[in-house]
């Protein structure tokens, strides 16, 4: 798999702006008759067909090079904040960023989506700012720290699980935190590293270091994980005019990510059977979804089989809300207050509130 863009690659991602424009133009008619099927507002409708387009146009490298990497962004953030990076890299994989106080309660362990093809956005570091500056504000302290996990087609599985069980092992061993102050924080493919790392406590892979815990993690947060690669659930066809996610874009990234090796379990946690979370070692979960996405059917199959034995998990399906729509829609310029978002406040205020 070449993971260089060419001349010739650059060139052609410039003039694919072009197709977006078109798709955008077609958009904006077809718009006023998208009917009940289609999406709830008409500047969703805009947003949804934006970004399928550029899935579907751009290769993951091209997304690369047209877009600023996460790390630049947050170099951005620093530089406006007038606060020093606190990077982090070390020789067995770990690579990311920190953001938040080094001394405090919690620390929160995140996974960006992006299908494993795309880094990162501004979006995404607005948002989680937000949500660290609430908890502030409700004295609760974190520190974040955000992987940056290396993407495809530079690397493929399990590559990417193995630096997610890195980043767990550097917070506990290296810096000594209890997992009881740990939180895993993933949306899309970041939820699906969340999981792999979680099922890899209780059922260890012979594709990523051995780790052990001696205690659970205080709290996994999954926003519209994906659990599974399959394409025949109902809310595939139902929702599929809603949604920003299409079937042939999730068909190559899921392809592209497993590069010939068989799915199994940590790659598709739907997959696993009921029995395979008993004892997960996580004390509390939130699992957020949006009513129109592609992938609803498949957040509930799963957290139906991990609630049975894991019963303080809760589930928050955000009506008319698309994939990561707390997420999404802010980066064109839609910062309503999401369902999904204002749930999992409420719920980390409460969990992580020190009691004792």
């Amino acid at each position: 798999m070449d993971d260089t863009l060419s001349r010739w690659g650059r060139i052609d991602a410039w003039l694919g702006w072009l197709s977006i424009g078109a798709e955008l133009g077609y958009a904006a008619i077809s718009g006023f008759f998208r009917g009940p099927s289609g999406a709830d507002s008409y500047h969703h409708h805009l947003i949804q067909a934006a970004v399928k387009k550029l899935s579907r146009r751009f290769t993951a490298l091209q997304l690369q090079y047209l877009f600023k990497s996460y790390d630049q962004l947050y170099l951005d953030y620093c530089r406006s904040a007038q606060i020093e990076p606190r990077f982090v890299m070390n020789e067995r994989g770990l690579k990311g960023f920190w953001i938040g106080c080094p001394t405090a309660k919690y620390v929160v362990i995140n996974f960006h989506g992006g299908g494993f093809a795309m880094d990162a956005t501004k979006s995404y570091l607005d948002f989680w700012l937000s949500v660290a500056r609430a908890l502030s504000d409700a004295d609760i302290t974190t520190d974040w720290l955000n992987v940056t996990y290396t993407l495809v087609p530079h690397a493929t599985y399990p590559t990417q699980f193995c630096e997610a069980v890195e980043a767990l092992r550097y917070v506990i061993e290296d810096l000594g935190r209890p997992a009881s102050e740990v939180v895993l924080v993933g949306d899309s493919a970041g939820a699906n590293l969340c999981l792999a790392l979680l099922s890899h406590l209780s059922h260890p892979s012979p594709a990523a270091p051995e780790l052990k815990i001696t205690e659970p993690l205080k709290a996994i947060v999954l926003m519209s994980p994906w659990l599974s690669f399959r394409h025949d659930l109902p809310s595939m066809e139902i929702n599929k005019d809603k949604d920003i996610d299409a079937k042939d874009v999730t068909e190559r990234w899921s392809r592209d990510y497993l590069n010939g090796v068989s799915t199994n379990h940590y790659t598709e946690a739907l997959e696993a059977p009921e029995a395979w979370w008993e004892g997960a070692l996580v004390k509390q979960s939130l699992v957020l979804a949006g009513g129109d996405e592609v992938a609803l059917d498949s957040i509930k199959a799963w957290f139906s089989k991990f609630s049975k034995s894991n019963t303080d998990t809760t589930l928050v399906i955000g009506q008319n809300e698309c994939h990561i729509a707390p997420l999404i829609w802010p980066f064109f310029k839609d910062n309503h207050e999401t369902q999904q978002g204002l749930a999992m406040m409420s719920w980390l205020r409460e969990r992580l509130r020190i009691y004792e």
